[in-house]
């Protein structure tokens, strides 16, 4: 693996995730998977956008995308959700949101990251016991890599050779995500989540937030929850006190 030891990347990668609402099987059957898949791709070629890796579960979907323009990528995923709620609500006679949020997107910075992302993807159905070796899952771009029916230039974008086959199957052996104790941390963008939770409450300013108990309270399980963030780092991004956040967190 020659570049495993590489520090730094440009962070044009993504890991991006999207997820039912209230965790509902969104993906239940495999032609919901196909159709997702189709729009995903459809968009990502009209933009420029290059889906490195995938794998499509049955209430959820992750994906590595590669991408120039962060303002691309979630036009790109607008389309995509917006279509695919349309096409899931008309098919199964229901009407109201589809997805849990827009989309979740993780910056990735560094090889070493990037690999683990890679298994962590690829091992979503081993680790639910769908399938028991890698290969055998039909919504995954694991099969893709190995039977060498993968994008020539996407190849080049993730290991700058064609001969990648070693490397490939060697990320998959280190960061091998069967048990459970290999699961990987999950954490996203602090201003994305605050941003997204200004966005869906149609609040003008954080301050507004830190002003509303009930409305600090709700952000504040948001940051713990999906950025992984401690209280400390939590105070100091919202501009408040750490004792704040102990009293309201632990009001009975």
């Amino acid at each position: 693996m020659p570049r495993i030891n590489r520090n730094n990347i440009e962070s044009e990668y993504f890991h991006v995730i999207v997820q039912g609402i209230n965790k509902e099987k969104i993906y239940y059957k495999d032609y919901y998977k196909k159709v997702y898949l189709k729009y995903i791709f459809e968009e990502s070629r009209k933009l420029n956008i290059k889906i490195l890796i995938y794998t499509v579960m049955t209430n959820h979907a992750h994906f590595i995308i590669y991408s120039k323009s962060i303002e691309n990528l979630s036009k790109m995923m607008g389309i995509v959700n917006s279509k695919f709620a349309k096409f899931y609500n008309r098919n199964e006679n229901r009407v109201g949101y589809v997805f849990r949020d827009r989309f979740k997107s993780i910056q990735i910075k560094n090889y070493k990251q990037l690999y683990r992302t890679i298994a962590y993807i690829h091992y979503n159905p081993v680790k639910a016991k769908i399938v028991q070796n890698l290969d055998k899952y039909e919504y995954s771009s694991y099969k893709n890599y190995i039977n060498n029916k993968v994008n020539k230039e996407n190849v080049m974008i993730l290991f700058e050779t064609n001969d990648y086959k070693e490397i490939f199957q060697e990320i998959h052996k280190k960061y091998n995500f069967k048990s459970s104790s290999n699961i990987i941390e999950i954490k996203e963008d602090y201003n994305e989540v605050i941003n997204g939770y200004l966005n869906k409450n149609k609040i003008q300013t954080l301050k507004t937030v830190t002003k509303e108990n009930n409305l600090l309270i709700e952000l504040i399980k948001e940051l713990r929850e999906r950025c992984k963030l401690k209280d400390i780092e939590i105070s100091k991004i919202l501009g408040i006190g750490k004792n704040r956040i102990y009293i309201i967190m632990n009001k009975k």
